[in-house]
Parts: C-alpha cells; structure tokens; sequence
C-alpha cells in the first residue's frame, strides 16, 4: 500500500529520531537524562515505531504508534536535549501535515 506524502515525512522524521537515539552502542540513550530515558517514556515507543518502519504496517496502525510517541515525549520534553526535542516537534508539525525544513 504505497503512503501519502504526509506519512512519507513522518516517517521520515522517526527515521530521524531513531538514528539519534536508537544507536548501536546506546551512548546517546544512555546520555539521557533519567526521567527521559526510562523505557515508559521513550526507550519503548520509540523502538516499536522504528521497528515499524521496516515492516509492512498500515498508515494507521504507524500513526498510532507515532501519537503515542509524541503523547510520552510531550511528558518529558521540557527534559529532553534540544536536539531530540527539536526533533520530536518536527515530528509533531509532520502529523499534522505541516513540512519544517
């Protein structure tokens, strides 16, 4: 089922997210703060999204992973390095359909 343009950007930035935290050595994982890292708020979510992205999973099953995503990111933004949070609001702005570049 080829995706809208929409998807093709949220996907695209949880491609970006996952690249910064999701590393091979857990370094930038490991480097956050506590209340970041712990695995309800990001560890989780964020893996089971980007683990999403190289599977065949329906636009909205994606989408519902990505809302949740943002849902318990948005609980530890103000915590989050701006790198990440600048990311998660790129996010964010790609649900709604919105393109920041």
């Amino acid at each position: 089922m080829p995706f809208d343009t929409g998807s093709q950007f949220v996907r695209e930035a949880v491609r970006r997210i996952g690249d910064l935290v999701l590393t091979e050595d857990d370094v930038y994982l490991d480097g956050l703060p506590d209340e970041v890292e712990v695995e309800v708020y990001i560890a989780v979510p964020l893996i089971e999204v980007a683990r999403m992205l190289d599977e065949p999973t329906g636009d909205k099953e994606f989408r519902g992973g990505v809302r949740l995503l943002l849902e318990v990111g948005a609980v530890v933004a103000p915590r989050m390095p701006s790198e990440l949070r600048d990311l998660f609001e790129e996010l964010r702005f790609a649900m709604r359909g919105v393109t920041v570049r």
